[in-house]
């Protein structure tokens, strides 16, 4: 004997419209929650990198003074040499290097993002130091001020 096909009743139609409303549930719930993962993932990787950032350049503001008496041993050491203060500024230079601080050049082309001209001669094309730059990592934290002279 063949059994007589059910006929959906409105009970479940309702039961499975109820189904289908938690599964749509479910699955906005679960898009929402990869977006915040994804978002507070980014959060992290944002905050990693100002806090490496951060570290990179907190000692910014103690080599700027050490460079103030590196000018002024540098001074003494040309005026007076033979002192023995040039193992001292050797030595700060290889403070410095350990931090990441670089030297400027002044060979070269001027460029006003590393050099500073507090002086220049009509066609002038050579430059001479008048005072230090440096660099720490691939910022200037003091441009090189030179003469431009020919």
């Amino acid at each position: 004997m063949d059994e007589p096909q059910k006929q959906p009743t409105e009970e479940t139609s309702v039961k499975e419209d109820s189904k289908t409303e938690e599964i749509d549930k479910a699955e906005e719930y679960l898009n929402n929650w990869k977006r915040e993962r994804a978002d507070f993932l980014n959060y992290k990787k944002e905050e990693a990198k100002r806090v490496e950032e951060f570290v990179k350049y907190a000692n910014e503001d103690l080599v700027l003074e050490m460079m103030e008496l590196v000018d002024d041993l540098e001074v003494v050491t040309k005026e007076a040499p033979g002192i023995g203060l040039e193992h001292v500024v050797k030595k700060f230079g290889e403070l410095f290097k350990k931090y990441g601080v670089e030297r400027i050049g002044v060979e070269g082309q001027f460029n006003p993002a590393l050099h500073e001209a507090v002086e220049t001669e009509k066609e002038g094309t050579k430059m001479v130091e008048v005072r230090a730059g440096y660099m720490m990592g691939d910022r200037v934290i003091r441009p090189s001020r030179v003469k431009i002279i020919k």
